[in-house]
């Protein structure tokens, strides 16, 4: 290896983990926006439709989801499947079921990987199932 390439691969391992960074940095950025909602919305269908419109507009069109009757899904979930599937089951603190189910194609709105993104879907939704009094189940 030469030292023209060796020097370009350290530059773009650099770059890779620097645009890494900041794409994690905007999932944390969503995180604490969607707990920050929380804070001010208590009721159980506030806080399935914050969930649900934090990750439509910022990290997949293609989500459905179903708790206690309310039922939240985008056209995009019946028409177009992404690449990568990601399924949860919310659980509540009366004992009430329901679930997550979104689809996703990189790089997405936020760059993310497939890896980044499933990682960011089972936080999201693991704040969701806290809310909700219980938890999610992956």
């Amino acid at each position: 290896m030469s030292a023209t390439t060796h020097a370009e691969t350290k530059v773009s391992l650099a770059l890779d983990a620097i645009q890494s960074k900041r794409r994690i940095e905007r999932v944390n950025e969503a995180a604490t926006a969607l707990l920050e909602r929380y804070s001010t919305h208590t009721g159980t269908e506030d806080r399935v439709n914050a969930f649900f419109e934090l990750v439509r507009r910022n990290f997949t069109p293609e989500i459905a989801v179903e708790f206690r009757g309310l039922v939240l899904c985008t056209d995009a979930v019946s028409a177009e499947r992404g690449d990568h599937v990601f399924r949860a089951t919310l659980k509540g603190a009366d004992g009430a079921a329901g679930t997550v189910t979104a689809y996703y194609a990189p790089p997405g709105t936020l760059g993310l990987t497939a890896d980044e993104w499933q990682a960011a879907m089972r936080l999201l939704t693991g704040i969701l199932g806290l809310a909700l009094g219980g938890s999610a189940t992956i």
